[in-house]
């Protein structure tokens, strides 16, 4: 009977040890994420650099000609972006475009909104935070997809034209989208142009997401994005969004998608009601842009089949997400890039789960 008492114990404590063991296999792998990195370990192999053009061009030489000289040699082709894009001012190489940037910048209008930038989005902490955020962000990524560009990150005021203006080289802030939605300059914008909604986001918070998720959606367009239905414009904002979020995952959910707290509870109570909406074939592989970009567009809310007016807006664009977050939990071998070049729409939607 002694024998058979510590057999027992034995297998007793076997047993518990057993189980302590897988609990703790679980927690860690529950715990660890393979595309976690810490951007102090990375090296991007050149200065990570954000450049203050809005302040540059208020401090110019004296004479047009130095001006067109300086702009060219220090800023090159965003200098042509800005003057021939942005602004439409003129050619990039045209002293006559150094005299209608003055006139531009000496407009009270102008002269106001630069002042205010000193105290809200171009405040110095807000930019050194800004500096940070991009640079990590930047940074994670080139430890996940090495061969991608890290751009100059470039401060400037873009006449409410652009609030992000990407380019493989170059991402451009637009600082004047970014005061804070409570800030009196954004009386005198028209409304039909600068509803309420879109107001309500024009606030320092999201600047770093808005501008990480819009290079990173330019940046990918030629990968995977066919334009050709509502599924590839949903799994293709999809991917991007949950790139993104690996490349910058102190932001919160919701900044990600220019929403509120309560925006993202809203959407994350009624995913599956959601689903029964966007899975119709009918709706999901719609090809009319006209019809399917109510599922995409920022507004007040999702102006798509029976959502409710209290919904969120870009309920496509959020549900895009969740369908490639089920589809790389369920295919963890997958790569970055073979997320991407996958675009077959079949294969996300069968691993989805609502």
């Amino acid at each position: 009977m002694l024998v058979n008492k510590v057999t027992i114990r034995i297998h007793t404590t076997l047993l518990r040890g057993q189980l302590w063991t897988i609990l703790i296999l679980i927690l860690t792998s529950c715990a660890s994420d393979k595309w976690e990195v810490n951007p102090d370990n990375v090296d991007l192999g050149r200065e990570f650099r954000v450049r203050k053009f809005y302040s540059d061009i208020q401090d110019l030489p004296d004479t047009d000609t130095a001006s067109v000289a300086k702009l060219i040699r220090v800023y090159g082709e965003f200098w042509a972006d800005y003057s021939e894009d942005i602004l439409k001012l003129g050619a990039f190489n045209d002293t006559a475009t150094i005299r209608e940037l003055r006139t531009f910048l000496s407009h009270p209008s102008t002269v106001e909104t630069l002042a205010a930038l000193d105290t809200t989005s171009a405040n110095q902490d807000k930019i050194d935070q800004i500096s940070i955020d991009l640079e990590n962000g930047f940074k994670r990524l080139h430890a996940l997809m090495p061969t991608e560009p890290t751009p100059d990150v470039i401060l400037m005021y873009s006449g409410f034209n652009y609030a992000v203006y990407p380019r493989e080289e170059n991402l451009a802030i637009g600082l004047e989208w970014f005061m804070g939605h409570e800030h009196p300059i954004y009386d005198m914008l028209p409304p039909d142009i600068f509803p309420q909604y879109r107001r309500l986001r024009m606030h320092p918070d999201l600047l770093s997401a808005n501008a990480f998720r819009g290079w990173m959606l330019v940046n990918f367009q030629n990968r995977g994005y066919t334009g050709r239905m509502l599924s590839d414009d949903i799994l293709y904002w999809g991917k991007v969004l949950w790139l993104t979020h690996k490349c910058m995952p102190h932001l919160h959910e919701h900044l990600l998608m220019d929403w509120t707290p309560s925006d993202l509870e809203w959407a994350k109570a009624n995913e599956e009601s959601i689903w029964m909406e966007l899975q119709p074939s009918d709706v999901i592989f719609e090809t009319n842009r006209t019809v399917y970009n109510r599922w995409l567009t920022e507004g007040p809310f999702t102006k798509a089949g029976s959502i409710p007016q209290e919904s969120p807006d870009k309920l496509g664009i959020w549900m895009g997400w969740q369908i490639i977050e089920d589809y790389m939990i369920e295919n963890s071998d997958t790569s970055i890039e073979e997320l991407f070049d996958e675009r077959d729409p079949s294969a996300f939607l069968r691993t989805y789960r609502p």
